[in-house]
């Protein structure tokens, strides 16, 4: 190899690795399921990103109650399906949860997993749907909180938030 070859080889590992930082959500940083104590600090931009396809009924939801909104400003929900050829359902899928830290402290973000439209049906409501009990009458059942990454059974995710 010359010199000239190892310095191409070697600017060009360089420009792939400069790029590789970059990130689809403006500049956000993004954390998925596998990580849920996060730290942020006051005025960054921060994404909660899991699989989901919608299509298929499997969706999540920002549960009740909301992050402290002096804390952390929810920016909204956005999904992004891939592959498929076309084929309802096919394909994979992401959801995004898009926030801004605001000022120091310590919010918690429920995220609720609903697979297969297993929690709401229309609506996007992050409370626990009534549920006939062995007596007749309704009760809430709560959904239990996940402790790895997401199955076939509604889960909440808690994600804590230390801003500073």
């Amino acid at each position: 190899m010359t010199k000239r070859s190892a310095s191409i080889s070697l600017a060009a590992a360089g420009a792939l690795l400069l790029l590789s930082g970059c990130g689809s959500s403006g500049g956000a940083d993004e954390y998925g399921t596998e990580k849920r104590a996060l730290t942020v600090h006051a005025g960054d931009k921060f994404t909660l990103k899991v699989p989901a396809n919608p299509e298929l009924g499997q969706n999540w939801y920002l549960a009740e109650p909301e992050p402290d909104a002096r804390l952390v400003k929810y920016r909204g929900k956005r999904t992004e399906e891939e592959g498929g050829g076309g084929l309802i359902g096919a394909g994979d899928g992401t959801q995004y949860f898009d926030f801004t830290a605001l000022e120091k402290g310590s919010a918690t973000v429920r995220l609720l997993h609903c697979p297969m439209g297993s929690c709401r049906s229309g609506t996007e409501s992050g409370k626990p749907l009534p549920s006939a009990s062995v007596t007749g009458t309704a009760s809430v059942s709560p959904f239990p909180t996940a402790t790895s990454t997401p199955d076939d059974r509604p889960a909440f995710f808690v994600y804590t938030i230390t801003i500073r």
